[in-house]
């Protein structure tokens, strides 16, 4: 559960009573002054995650949790399933994933459960974020990252939602963007050795243990990291036991419109006559602090060791504890609050040994936190941080809008979903409705419509739409005219018929350029036919045109109506058109392989010109990745079963030895053999449309575990499963991922038959007798918000496994059902599944269950007012 464990118990008698430290913890500081009163700050030292408390003279201690993720947690030979890091790494198909769905004791159906832990286990942490490794704090290789070197190395960042520049940090915590930051390094660590008596430390590959760093985060989902510095034992110093440094930053909550974003830092070493940070979790009750801890106010000259600042500002003007411990204070106030605002959904998820769901609660809300840090001024899109994505040419890029708005509307943040896309119709989206970005990506300008579409059904927020109408329907009309001239141009029986030519990836808009070396004639890539392009249109265009159509009657705009049932008129032509070209493209591998006999699906029906129709080709052979062409397919829903199937197969797979690099990594597609975070997406949804639950598992929980710094929760672009290999720079694309995935695993909605589906994807062990219930609260959906509640018992004596489930609908989806029903998910424990016996709705039998398919059914003719109010609060599973 998501609880804080208080270590001791701290009473105040009175405001007069000394404030006193829980049991277990240091005091740092007697003293500090925040929110009109005098506070304490006390810590726990005996372990390096210990968390900090902060103690007011009235009032209840205020805990801040700190996490510690070591950047290396085991030689590479631990990890990799023992398949081996160089077998692997050499592959060119998904040993690691095919391992774990396929290698298991027990199973139900065909492939394995896969859990979190087991997933964790594939890969090793990650932990080298590019830069200069050679770093070493001092000399010609001074710092790891650099705005002006060529790779910036950021690991992560802090910020606020109203700065335009974040605070970013490598994996040594340097400053990145030169802010002028207090160095961990050349000034802080150095100039207190100085300080100490101790010799000036030339070169910190030789004093910090660079290769054993950690990081993670100060106040539970709150911005506030922290770096653990692990000193290696030196010649001069008979000290016998170890030491580590610590830093915190922690952002100025709101920059009330400055450009530039504010950072308290707190230094403090640790000296433990045991092993400290080396101790592996176990309290080391020797730890104590060394020296006093430091405060620094954003820039270097705001302190120093032993008082050298006194020489530049006056004392008044020094950091110290107070401005800390308030900012600190501040920042978990502010989060609260935009929390609490935000409205988003609750839970309250088992944690076992296999699936931890409270982390993943923490971290599915964090990403939220940063992907709202990582935006300018506020609501401006920007698809990194500086140095790195964070330059202002990619601020249109549709990824990030499409990802952002829709982790914001299926998590149940509306305000920030409603502010993401008032800003980006207002400045991102043109009069003509192009984007105001280097190239068009028609598959996400297809998403983007689908987006708004959801927004409406989520929010019945019509008018905020309806005000928006011009652009969005210009965004829709171009679309249109693309798809006219797939129709005009080619005859039905050619395969390029009805598919609309265009980019699906911006970064290829140089490949257009009449003479690029890459451009086939100057025109091949921007006048490619892409089945991801068209399923997105083809989505959209179902979707806003429902949306436009309802709009228009109930507010009398004829106009808009007749818009919507334009749209819903083309969209099944482009379906058919889509279904009509994969039948006449596809085709049967005959090259020996592991995918011999089976179907290929290109990823486009060709380019255009002469001789242009992607047609089979005697012998040939599915070789092609697809890049993100293939996860946006998916997404768009207009795949059958087997066609995911088969794509997923061949993907996994690669077919045979023709794949220049491996296309997926653990369930997940990428580039240059990586695991890719921002065009991710596709991926999850597909499966989960077609009900392939544990390859679903495998792609969340690789994504989880492992395009995630586990520290801090920073998403790079890409990942690879060399460890030894940086990662490249942050995306906000890619944050939103946890949010996401974790929504659709406990609430799903079929795009085509628009069932609603409850607990789709849960892990089995979460309903495993005597784990705690698994609680959803408040749940945005498009028919209104919903609760649900399940739990898992065994009767002592009759040894009956059953399921309690509550199920708290809106009296609207009486008025409105999904037009598929609604379809409650139970899956018990491998020793229970399948054996569903009998279900009971408000004490009465319920006939309306598949116990292979471990679901409770409820068609929409069935979610009556009275079903609502006393049937689906109290649903009874027996298993036998």
């Amino acid at each position: 559960m998501v609880l804080l464990t208080l270590i001791g118990l701290f009473v105040l008698a009175s405001s007069a009573t000394p404030r006193r430290c829980p049991e277990g913890m240091v005091l740092l500081e007697a003293s500090f002054f925040a929110e009109g009163q005098d506070w304490s700050a006390c810590e726990e030292l005996s372990k390096p995650g210990g968390p900090l408390v902060l103690v007011p003279t009235t009032g209840a201690p205020l805990w801040q949790p700190k996490t510690y993720e070591p950047f290396q947690q085991g030689p590479d030979s631990d990890y990799y399933l023992g398949l081996g890091k160089e077998t692997v790494l050499g592959s060119k198909w998904d040993m690691l994933g095919q391992k774990i769905l396929t290698n298991c004791s027990e199973r139900y159906g065909v492939l394995c459960e896969p859990t979190w832990a087991n997933v964790e286990r594939a890969l090793p942490i990650m932990r080298y974020s590019r830069g200069n490794r050679a770093a070493r704090g001092g000399g010609p290789q001074e710092w790891m990252c650099s705005p002006y070197a060529e790779e910036s190395g950021v690991r992560t960042f802090v910020g606020s939602r109203s700065a335009s520049v974040d605070a970013t940090f490598s994996d040594h915590a340097d400053d990145c963007t030169d802010n002028g930051f207090p160095r961990p390094q050349t000034y802080v660590m150095n100039l207190t050795a100085i300080a100490n008596g101790e010799p000036a430390i030339q070169d910190f590959i030789s004093y910090i243990n660079f290769t054993t760093m950690a990081d993670g985060l100060v106040g539970g989902v709150n911005p506030n990291v922290v770096f653990y510095f692990p000193v290696l034992r030196q010649n001069f110093s008979g000290f016998g036991g170890s030491r580590y440094w610590t830093m915190v930053a922690s952002p100025v909550p709101d920059m009330q419109g400055g450009h530039e974003q504010s950072v308290w830092f707190r230094f403090q070493q640790v000296v433990c006559s045991g092993a400290g940070m080396a101790a592996g979790g176990v309290p080391d009750r020797s730890c104590a602090l060394k020296g006093r801890p430091q405060y620094y106010d954003t820039y270097w000259y705001s302190s120093s060791p032993a008082n050298i600042t006194n020489q530049w500002i006056p004392p008044e003007a020094m950091a110290n504890a107070s401005g800390f411990y308030s900012n600190l204070i501040a920042v978990k106030r502010f989060w609260d609050k935009t929390l609490a605002e935000e409205g988003m959904m609750l839970l309250d998820l088992p944690d076992t040994a296999a699936n931890n769901g409270s982390w993943l609660v923490q971290q599915a809300v964090h990403a939220i936190v940063r992907s709202m840090i990582s935006r300018d001024d506020t609501w401006h899109g920007r698809y990194g941080v500086l140095p790195g994505y964070g330059i202002s040419l990619q601020d249109g890029f549709e990824d990030t809008f499409t990802a952002t708005a829709t982790g914001a509307l299926e998590f149940g943040a509306i305000p920030y979903a409603k502010g993401v896309i008032d800003n980006w119709l207002r400045y991102y989206v043109r009069s003509n409705g192009m984007i105001s970005y280097r190239s068009e990506e028609l598959a996400q300008a297809g998403r983007m419509l689908t987006i708004f579409a959801m927004y409406v059904s989520m929010t019945g927020d019509a008018e905020f739409m309806l005000g928006h109408y011009t652009k969005v329907k210009a965004l829709a009309a171009w679309l249109v005219w693309r798809w006219q001239q797939s129709i005009t141009a080619f005859s039905s029986d050619d395969p390029r018929f009805g598919i609309p030519p265009g980019l699906d990836e911006g970064d290829g808009f140089i490949s257009i350029f009449a003479g690029h070396p890459g451009s086939h004639g100057g025109y091949a890539n921007q006048l490619n036919h892409m089945y991801s392009c068209a399923g997105g249109i083809y989505r959209g265009f179902a979707d806003i045109g429902e949306t436009w159509s309802a709009i228009g009657k109930a507010f009398g705009r004829a106009d808009v109506a007749a818009h919507g049932a334009q749209l819903l008129a083309i969209a099944p032509k482009l379906r058919a058109a889509i279904r009509a070209s994969i039948a006449k493209t596809s085709f049967t591998i005959t090259e020996p392989g592991v995918r011999q006999g089976k179907t290929c699906i290109p990823n486009g029906a060709g380019r255009s010109g002469a001789g242009g129709a992607n047609l089979p080709a005697e012998g040939a052979s599915c070789t092609d990745g697809g890049g993100r062409a293939y996860p946006e397919l998916f997404y768009s829903g207009v795949l059958t079963r087997d066609e995911v199937d088969d794509i997923y197969e061949t993907l996994t797979t690669s077919n045979n030895s023709k794949y220049v690099t491996r296309p997926m990594t653990l369930g997940c597609a990428g580039y240059n053999s990586k695991q890719v975070t921002f065009w991710a997406y596709g991926i999850a949804y597909g499966l989960l449309q077609h009900d392939m639950v544990e390859r679903f598992l495998l792609h969340y929980f690789s994504m989880s575990a492992h395009t995630y710094t586990r520290g801090t929760w920073t998403t790079p672009e890409a990942v690879s499963p060399d460890r030894d290999v940086g990662s490249t720079d942050y995306v906000a694309a890619g944050v939103m991922t946890a949010p996401t995935y974790l929504k659709w695993m406990l609430l799903f909605e079929e795009p085509d038959r628009r069932t609603l589906w409850l607990a789709k994807a849960l892990p089995r062990d979460w309903l495993a007798p005597g784990t705690d219930p698994i609680r959803v609260e408040n749940a945005t959906t498009r028919y209104g918000r919903l609760s649900y509640r399940l739990q898992a018992t065994l009767q002592p004596t009759s040894m009956v496994y059953t399921i309690q489930a509550t199920v708290v609908l809106p009296p609207s989806f009486a008025k409105s059902p999904p037009r598929g029903g609604l379809r409650l998910r139970l899956r018990a424990p491998v020793a229970h599944s399948g054996k569903l016996k009998s279900v009971t709705v408000g004490g009465a039998s319920w006939e309306a269950f598949d116990a292979m398919a471990e679901t409770v059914d409820f068609a929409p003719a069935t979610l009556t007012a009275d079903l609502i109010k006393t049937g689906l609060p109290d649903i009874k599973a027996t298993f036998g």
